[in-house]
């Protein structure tokens, strides 16, 4: 789960650290990856929480990547052995 913005080196390091078979999930002000090139930083599947993309304004055409609702998110983590917040 990444919950800071693009000026979190910890959050680009998780980013990057991702395999693919994993599932990076965007939150609170993490959101804002959204905006960035993703696609050269991990080859993991990244979604982006809905509700928290709207809250700040976006509509879900703005969105770059998958976005999954809170039932999506509770999915996410069920499927995951473990994961990093």
């Amino acid at each position: 789960m990444v919950k800071y913005g693009i000026d979190h080196p910890v959050e680009r390091l998780k980013i990057q650290s991702a395999k693919n078979d994993d599932t990076i999930v965007l939150i609170q002000n993490g959101i804002y990856w959204n905006f960035e090139n993703l696609k050269k930083l991990t080859d993991a599947e990244v979604v982006l929480l809905k509700e928290d993309f709207n809250a700040r304004g976006y509509s879900d055409e703005d969105a770059n990547v998958k976005l999954v609702d809170y039932n999506g998110l509770i999915e996410v983590i069920e499927k995951q052995e473990k994961f990093i917040g």
